[in-house]
């Protein structure tokens, strides 16, 4: 390749996530790529409105590596400062609108971010660890709510000022550069800074291709969380394809309902939270979805009752059953809803990117049916974890990305979830499986939502301890739900005791918080 520059060479035949905004604003420049509130964005208009950001970026210093912190709710502006962060290089770093000031400052700080974007509700609880986030030359702001800003805050919006051109930025970038570091939000005293790359970000994009069959005439709600994985890795698969998004502030079941009908919604990706809990709204009935063709579940299987409900509801389309980690970005996998009759509770087969198998204590593989850790490897694997070199070579020993949690694949090739091994209950010398336990109560007619937690017991070590939220008008008697459960389970698995609660704790993303319950019930005893 003589003659030939060294972006030249880059440029010729890289992967670079921000090249797929240039691509697909070339293949649909005038068609609507995303809205929010009362803005809508072409493909041609939202690539040249990323190009200028990149460059107003590039002004203020930020540079290929360099870590860019941002947090906010769900908005058009989150989109197009990750979209610019991309085609620069550098690393967009989300953070959890709900984390609170020493939180935030663990991740800015651990993450050396030169730059931080704060939606302007949320700069509040900011302004105490300001000052101790010594990495940070710029601090930026979101106007969303119209609430007052202190002075030492920049206006987003000013990246992207007319002055700055909208051609691309001449970078050099590479498959394996870092795309996001994104922090997980497990038990551990610190989170873990998970790295994903931009091939990662292309698995994301052959992965909706093949296994959730997505193209250019699908409609989605953008609802989860952006700092969230699956988040990302919806916006990166439709903005490939050429689809259309609809961008919610934050889930609101009513906005749901509403956004579906009114602006045609094809794919629905929610946690079984929300399919649960949407029958009951107000005016439910009167809301057409007959566009649905595909509703993915995710975080966890939903109760059978629910799955029946829906598919009374929705007889035209398909359901899907969805496992990933941020690990995986967030590949892992997924029930097809060919198969959703035949193993409903299954998580299906493995992600087109990925090899799944199934190891024992030694690091072996088992045999069909037996219960062991999930491995993966593939192209969607992490590159490991920011600053936390013996964390990564301990989760990839052996060749293999060790998730963590436990499952058995059967003949088939099917693979069933059993547990997280941190919430595997030790009772009696046993090994309890809260899913399985769960999924007993879950056929209750008296419990909406239930999850199983190992409270400290002196005779039995960890008690089998259920936490359960009524149906509407149902009440919770705890010797019935005991009853109930000893009909199916071997007794030692049955709860020795019953919690009633109006609400499980939750995550942004619907995933149960059970180290909550396991602090709070605790303390109680």
């Amino acid at each position: 390749m003589a003659g030939l520059s060294s972006y030249e060479k880059n440029v010729l035949r890289r992967a670079s996530v921000g090249d797929m905004l240039v691509r697909t604003a070339a293949r649909f420049p005038d068609k609507v790529v995303l809205k929010f509130r009362d803005k809508t964005y072409t493909f041609a208009q939202f690539n040249s409105i990323v190009n200028r950001c990149a460059h107003g970026l590039s002004k203020l210093g930020v540079k290929k590596g360099d870590r860019a912190a941002i947090l906010s709710h769900n908005c058009d502006h989150f989109l197009i400062y990750w979209w610019a962060l991309m085609k620069l290089g550098a690393i967009i770093t989300p953070l959890n609108f709900m984390l609170k000031g020493k939180e935030v400052k663990y991740i800015v700080n651990h993450s050396e971010s030169c730059i931080f974007v704060v939606e302007d509700s949320l700069i509040g609880n900011m302004i105490s660890v300001k000052d101790e986030l010594k990495s940070v030359k710029t601090f930026c702001y979101i106007n969303l709510t119209g609430s007052e800003v202190p002075d030492g805050w920049m206006n987003i919006e000013d990246l992207w000022k007319d002055e700055y051109p909208d051609t691309e930025p001449e970078v050099e970038i590479y498959y394996d550069d870092p795309a996001a570091l994104l922090y997980t939000s497990g038990t551990e005293a610190a989170p873990k800074g998970v790295l994903n790359s931009h091939l990662n970000f292309y698995m994301d994009v052959l992965s909706s291709l093949y296994d959730l069959r997505m193209g250019p005439d699908d409609r989605i709600i953008a609802g989860i969380p952006f700092f969230h994985v699956a988040a990302m890795y919806l916006f990166v698969a439709l903005l490939a394809g050429g689809a259309y998004a609809i961008i919610e502030y934050a889930p609101d079941p009513v906005e749901i309902l509403k956004f579906t009908q009114d602006e045609k919604i094809t794919v629905w990706v929610w946690p079984p939270a929300l399919y649960t809990g949407l029958p009951f709204m107000p005016d439910f009935d009167k809301y057409d979805m007959s566009s649905l063709r595909l509703c993915i579940i995710f975080g966890s299987l939903a109760p059978p009752s629910v799955i029946e409900k829906w598919k009374d509801l929705l007889p035209e389309a398909g359901f899907m059953n969805y496992y990933g980690q941020t690990e995986l970005s967030p590949l892992g996998a997924s029930l097809l809803p060919e198969d959703f009759d035949k193993k409903p509770t299954s998580i299906g087969k493995p992600h087109m990117p990925l090899q799944m198998k199934v190891f024992g204590p030694d690091d072996n593989e088992l045999p069909s049916g037996e219960t062991g850790e999930l491995v993966a490897r593939g192209p969607a694997v992490m590159l490991g974890y920011y600053k936390e070199e013996e964390k990564t070579a301990q989760t990839f020993r052996k060749g293999w990305h060790h998730t963590g949690d436990l499952v058995r694949m059967d003949e088939e090739g099917y693979i069933y979830f059993v547990d997280r091994r941190k919430d595997i209950i030790k009772s009696g010398g046993e090994n309890v499986s809260s899913q399985e336990v769960e999924a007993v109560l879950f056929r209750h007619p008296a419990v909406a939502d239930a999850a199983v937690i190992g409270l400290p017991d002196p005779y039995w070590s960890e008690a089998v301890t259920a936490v359960v939220v009524p149906a509407p008008g149902q009440v919770i008697d705890e010797e019935d739900i005991i009853a109930f459960c000893k009909k199916e389970l071997a007794g030692y698995k049955v709860p020795k005791r019953v919690i009633k609660i109006d609400a499980l704790p939750r995550n942004p993303s619907g995933k149960i918080l059970k180290n909550v319950l396991r602090d709070k019930f605790a303390e109680k005893g």
